[in-house]
């Protein structure tokens, strides 16, 4: 799900899948009527937009770096973890509470306001029946939508993690089965909707596989996460810190991530964020990362630059230590020898 970034709005970069436009391209010329087909996709846009700035905007308030991807099933905000489990239900609900507040100010506006073009009340009204439609459906529990996650912070509050983590996701199927039958039944939403369902029952299906305490088979790879991991690692080896960066929060943020991935994530994080001089925030992180040795390069610049002259002492006494390159080892050994009395 990885994507390009067109844009920041607000300080929050807003990315974009290749996807997306894909979506965009159908919703606009795959209908009869190619001028109601770019609208339809102007305000879809804009729906997702708003839904997802709303995540992001109390996460920025929380200085939680957050950043918008624009994918093909919709949209993801992802951003560092918050401290509290009261932050990140506020983060979850402004998402849907923005979409509703999208849909009545159009509401509002094709009520009372003097509108003469029918183009512009054809845009308020498709804004109403699609936030609202959107924002409501997010908050059904079912996990990963905005509602289960919400679930799932409950869950956490009333059961033990392994028992929280099957009621979020034996609920979600339970609910999506029975969002499914109704849809059918009513014949609303078609073929986009009964796909979204079909792919949030697997993603449940395969956590709770995942999750067995006595599972003996390997949990299944996620392919957002690999898609994800395979640009972060190119970013950062092409030296582009800030997509690595990027591309490494926005995998934390996704479910059934292998471990392996997810130290990598870390490790990725701790020496982009050193090398653009946060060391305080690099050390959060690679204090996470498994010590390869370019996590203990970016340790010991870490420990050098904030003063933790003890903690360098430490680290070079490391077996890890010694695996670095001699001219690195002979440089921080210098800078350790040099250091304030």
């Amino acid at each position: 799900m990885a994507g390009f970034q067109l844009f920041s709005l607000a300080g929050v970069p807003v990315s974009v899948s290749p996807w997306y436009l894909l979506l965009l391209a159908y919703l606009a010329f795959g209908g009869q009527d190619m001028g109601q087909g770019m609208l339809l996709a102007a305000v879809i846009t804009f729906s997702l937009l708003a839904h997802e700035m709303g995540h992001a905007l109390v996460a920025r308030a929380y200085k939680l770096r957050p950043h918008v991807l624009l994918h093909g099933f919709g949209g993801l905000t992802g951003h560092e973890r918050p401290a509290t489990h009261g932050s990140e239900a506020l983060i979850v609900a402004a998402g849907p509470f923005a979409g509703l507040l999208v849909a009545a100010v159009s509401y509002l506006a094709l009520e009372y306001a003097p509108i003469t073009s029918q183009v512009t009340a054809s845009v308020l009204s498709t804004a109403v029946w699609l936030n609202v439609f959107w924002s409501l459906f997010n908050l059904l529990p079912m996990w990963p939508m905005d509602g289960g996650q919400l679930m799932r912070l409950g869950a956490g509050k009333a059961f033990k993690p392994a028992r929280a983590e099957r009621v979020t996701h034996i609920t979600s199927i339970v609910v999506v089965l029975m969002v499914a039958l109704a849809t059918y039944k009513v014949h609303v939403g078609g073929p986009m909707i009964m796909f979204i369902l079909a792919l949030t029952a697997w993603q449940n299906y395969q956590a709770l596989q995942a999750n067995k305490p006595q599972s003996s088979a390997p949990a299944r790879d996620n392919p957002f996460a690999r898609e994800l991991f395979d640009n972060a690692e190119r970013a950062y080896e092409r030296g582009d810190d800030d997509e690595a960066a990027r591309l490494s929060h926005q995998l934390r943020a996704e479910g059934n991530v292998p471990p392996r991935m997810l130290d990598r994530a870390w490790s990725i994080l701790g020496v982009t964020a050193t090398r653009k001089g946060e060391y305080e925030e690099a050390l959060s992180y690679l204090r996470r990362a498994p010590n390869t040795p370019d996590v203990v390069e970016a340790k010991a610049q870490c420990h050098y630059q904030l003063g933790m002259f003890d903690a360098l002492e430490a680290l070079v006494q490391t077996k890890e230590f010694l695996r670095l390159p001699n001219d690195t080892r002979s440089d921080i050994l210098a800078a350790l020898a040099e250091k304030p009395a």
